[in-house]
């Protein structure tokens, strides 16, 4: 089965250890904004529920996006560097079901 990687409404900001804030705790509402997609899985590799798999930057801040099953990154929809909104389809997990 092949289950769609779909940027949420809302998101948290990547934590900066180094630059600790309150407002690293705090949800987005991303959902009226867009941003660049950047990729740190790749097509073939194994990924669990949970696992980051992609980081976009919005308004310069930075958002983790997460998988939302275990199984095979099979495909990319939105490239390094291109530009996504709420609800895009990122890409697809197969996860062998």
């Amino acid at each position: 089965m092949r289950v769609e990687i779909l940027v949420p409404p809302k998101a948290r900001p990547k934590k900066d250890p180094e630059h600790p804030c309150e407002c690293q705790n705090r949800e987005y509402h991303i959902r009226h904004k867009t941003g660049e997609i950047f990729w740190l899985v790749r097509p073939g590799d194994s990924v669990e529920q949970d696992q980051v798999i992609c980081e976009g930057e919005i308004e310069k801040k930075t958002f983790e996006f997460r998988a939302p099953c275990s199984g095979q990154f099979a495909e990319i929809c939105i490239e390094d560097g291109e530009e996504f909104t709420y609800g895009d389809v990122l890409g697809y997990i197969e996860t062998g079901e």
